[in-house]
């Protein structure tokens, strides 16, 4: 390439970049306009027009307020005029709230303004009546509705939704919520019902700081990726909150999200985790793959902390807007109750990255020093049972112990509020031991159980910035996702990483171009065994023959044991009709199973009347791996890895990564699926080679990245050698085989 050729690609990425930069920008204006027109505005208080605008009044909003209604003369204090043509200051935001079929006039009267003033930068539109009804005039009233805004460069959030809340600028469109406590959480959510739900469960009790709240609606045009990049850099926003039902651009969401969690906490709650995502039945990796297994694989890659619940949503996003995220995964459990403190460490003990600490020597001997004999410190590891010996001070002590210990990363505290206990002193006592710990402090998340003085001690830790949990086993979960989130925050930054590209040249584009143009479905097994050598994916020595000498010849120069496979493109599952023959150890045995192979094959398949054979080394006994790779309709290439063999169907026990990644992120794959024992060496077999699984998996990625024309791969299944990893059988599916 041209200098000149480079410097102009160079001036047109950084122009694109900076356009970017320009539109996430300008979402500002969904957050602090200058000035709204309220369009549907209403003087009767049982309406939304009326209560949307009473709540920005109510939220302390400084902008300018324009009322309309052609009906009305004054609403609230405020004068209201007939439409937005009339407006005589200017308006940066437009809310719509009228009829669905009213929508698209005032579009057009927005675009009219704009070309006249300059200054509508936006709209939300919480009519609904648009794309979610399943008739071809609504699908098509949002379509208008768009392209009409778009011709004028406003942005659109919605329609369907109940809009936007800041408490930072007093900004509130929604017209079931009015004020509400200011904080550190922003939520994005694709449902306005389930985040209306959300916030009044978390706002009646005064828990949760809200800063930002979307209500995404159809997400007709501004999209949630926008949102999170704009997120991502508010400095007043602590964590994100996603309530995520499906996407129509998977990769462009988790792309924003990756950069946004390197930056801050992003916690997903998804709902429809059937398998409804785009399957094949042509191969293993196209039967196991469905849009929540391909979900759920993003997630992790991406460090996106999934929660499970209601429950712990709420939870884990008010401990990432209060507390710390701590350094590593080993946790302390304090409590004086036998039960509750068990049910924690069970789940605990049940979780992905996070473990019990192990107290330091000088730790047992501090505790054992202030403790009662009765008390029960480090069995298990990491566990404290002060039993009823127990006084406010003494929470005081024990806990800057715990933060002392280097083991140490976070610790849970589970109180039982008694008539004992002076309920606001235990506050203070275990507020001063949290803020005692100076400019890198360790979390500490406390369960208050119920009873009579349970809320004067939870509003003490609260309004000490500490919070507080209902159950000891939700705790768990809410302590494992800060661990985690702690874990994953750099392998987030550098997901999408690539290696060098073994280019689409060679063997595997000849390949596959004449498999295209012969019509088949897939490639053949040795065709296969190409493309796999050219992306450095190895597989046992063979030849391919069409007869017994030939055979026999073959066996003896690869070396016994062998075996046989039926080589056609009219048999896709050969093992199925006896087109595979394993453990050929002779001469003797080569000839009896080659006849049978044959006889086999016939008979499935009479037209069939010389087979070809492809004579393969067999292999020791190893770990059985499944690698395979699908090109799915929404995230595009996508590489499957799990524990493989005949069951890998059955038992589903693979995972899902977003490709082209880099060798990392393929490690961080292969010990988040495996056990640690099959890694470290099960039953006498050596450890595994990790880097050279984690190879072939990028390769994979590299493979699909590069020849679009390819479906599916399939690797199963895939021995893990003391000295590498092979594909003992391969199967590679063209898009062609799903047409028609």
């Amino acid at each position: 390439m041209a200098l000149r050729d480079i410097n102009a690609a160079v001036d047109f990425a950084s122009k694109e970049a900076e356009q970017t930069a320009q539109d996430i920008a300008a979402l500002s204006v969904f957050f602090n306009p200058k000035s709204v027109a309220v369009v549907g505005a209403s003087s009767d208080p049982k309406k939304p027009g009326n209560t949307a605008l009473r709540h920005m009044i109510s939220m302390g909003y400084k902008g300018k307020l324009f009322p309309v209604n052609p009906r009305e003369k004054g609403i609230l204090g405020l004068p209201c005029y007939r439409n937005v043509s009339d407006i005589p200051e200017p308006v940066e935001m437009c809310i719509l709230m009228v009829a669905a079929e009213l929508t698209v006039p005032v579009a057009k009267e927005l675009v009219e303004r704009k070309r006249r003033f300059n200054d509508v930068k936006g709209a939300i539109c919480m009519s609904a009546g648009f794309g979610e009804i399943d008739a071809p005039e609504a699908k098509q009233r949002q379509k208008d509705l768009i392209d009409i805004l778009r011709s004028a460069s406003i942005r659109l959030i919605g329609p369907n939704c109940v809009g936007v809340m800041d408490t930072v600028s007093g900004f509130n469109t929604n017209f079931d919520i009015g004020s509400y406590p200011r904080g550190g959480i922003s939520v994005l959510t694709q449902s306005g019902a389930f985040g209306n739900s959300f916030l009044f469960a978390s706002g009646t009790s005064g828990r949760v700081g809200l800063n930002k709240y979307v209500s995404m609606g159809n997400m007709a045009d501004v999209q949630m990726a926008e949102l999170l990049t704009f997120l991502k850099d508010d400095v007043t926003t602590r964590v994100i909150g996603i309530y995520l039902e499906g996407l129509s651009d998977p990769r462009g969401f988790f792309q924003a999200a990756c950069e946004a969690a390197a930056v801050k906490p992003v916690v997903v709650l998804k709902s429809g985790r059937s398998e409804l995502g785009s399957t094949a039945a042509l191969s293993h990796t196209g039967a196991i793959a469905g849009a929540e297994a391909i979900y759920e694989g993003a997630f992790r890659q991406f460090g996106l902390m999934r929660v499970r619940s209601v429950a712990e949503f709420y939870d884990t996003l008010r401990a990432f807007s209060m507390q710390p995220v701590p350094k590593g995964n080993r946790v302390a459990v304090l409590t004086h109750m036998g039960g509750p403190g068990t049910m924690c460490i069970d789940e605990i003990s049940e979780l992905p990255g996070i473990t019990m600490a192990s107290f330091t020597d000088e730790t047992h001997a501090a505790l054992k020093a202030i403790l009662s004999p009765a008390a029960n410190v480090g069995h298990p590891p990491g566990y404290i049972d002060l039993t009823a010996a127990h006084f406010e001070r003494l929470h005081h002590q024990v806990l800057q112990i715990l933060f002392k210990d280097p083991n140490v990363d976070s610790v849970i505290q589970i109180l039982a509020p008694s008539a004992f206990l002076d309920q606001p002193l235990l506050a203070k006592e275990v507020a001063a031991a949290f803020q005692s710990q100076g400019a890198t402090p360790k979390p500490l998340l406390n369960v208050i159980t119920f009873g009579d003085f349970a809320g004067e001690l939870r509003r003490g830790l609260e309004a000490a910035h500490l919070p507080t949990f209902d159950y000891p086993d939700t705790v768990a979960r809410v302590a494992a996702n800060l661990s985690n989130y702690g874990t994953v925050r750099t392998a987030a930054a550098q997901a999408g990483g690539q290696t060098q590209s073994a280019g689409t040249q060679g063997p595997a584009a000849q390949l596959i171009a004449a498999t295209a143009k012969a019509g088949r479905v897939s490639l053949l097994e040795p065709e296969a065994y190409a493309v796999c050598k050219q992306y450095d994916i190895q597989v046992p020595p063979f030849k391919m023959v069409d007869s017994l000498p030939g055979a026999l010849a073959a066996a003896r120069e690869i070396g016994y044991p062998v075996v046989l496979k039926v080589v056609s493109a009219q048999i896709l599952h050969k093992s199925d009709i006896g087109g595979v023959m394993l453990g050929i150890g002779s001469d003797s045995a080569l000839e009896k199973s080659y006849a049978q192979l044959v006889d086999n094959v016939r008979k499935a398949a009479p037209a069939i009347a010389k087979p070809s054979v492809l004579v393969q080394k067999m292999m020791p006994a190893a770990t059985e791996l499944v690698l395979g790779a699908i090109r799915d309709r929404l995230f595009g290439p996508v590489v499957m890895f799990g524990l493989g063999g005949i069951y890998v169907e059955v038992l589903k026990r693979v995972s899902f990564r977003l490709a082209p990644f880099g060798i990392e992120q393929a490690r961080a794959l292969i010990h988040d699926m495996l056990p640690p024992k099959i890694i470290a060496g099960a039953r006498g077999r050596k450890k595994l080679n990790v880097d050279a699984i984690a190879a072939m998996l990028v390769s994979l990625g590299r493979l699909l990245e590069e020849h679009p024309q390819i479906d599916e791969v399939d690797l199963n299944p895939c021995l893990a050698l003391d000295d590498g990893c092979l594909a003992v059988d391969a199967r590679i599916i063209l898009a062609k085989a799903k047409k028609g």
